[in-house]
């Protein structure tokens, strides 16, 4: 069996977050500067009192994930996607 890399970087944050996995992404924010930022969804390698209280649907056309280095949640497009490296 062959596992291929999706080549849309929606689709590899998507796995990678929720495979557990730290990335570091390259978007466009919403006032059109791009940004970097490292992100998970690993609860381990976030402070327990930024966990989620609750879980409540989302909008499947954006990603969330905790930025690792603001200690805090974003919150973006899957269109204003980049990279991720």
């Amino acid at each position: 069996m062959t596992i291929t890399k999706p080549n849309n970087p929606a689709t590899q944050a998507r796995i990678l977050l929720s495979e557990g996995h730290s990335i570091v992404v390259r978007f466009r924010k919403k006032d059109g500067t791009e940004t970097t930022r490292s992100m998970t969804r690993n609860l381990t390698l976030i402070p327990k009192k930024m966990h989620p209280k609750f879980v409540r649907p989302e909008n499947p056309h954006y990603i969330t994930g905790f930025d690792i280095d603001k200690q805090g949640w974003i919150r973006f497009h899957e269109d204003d996607i980049l990279s991720v490296l």
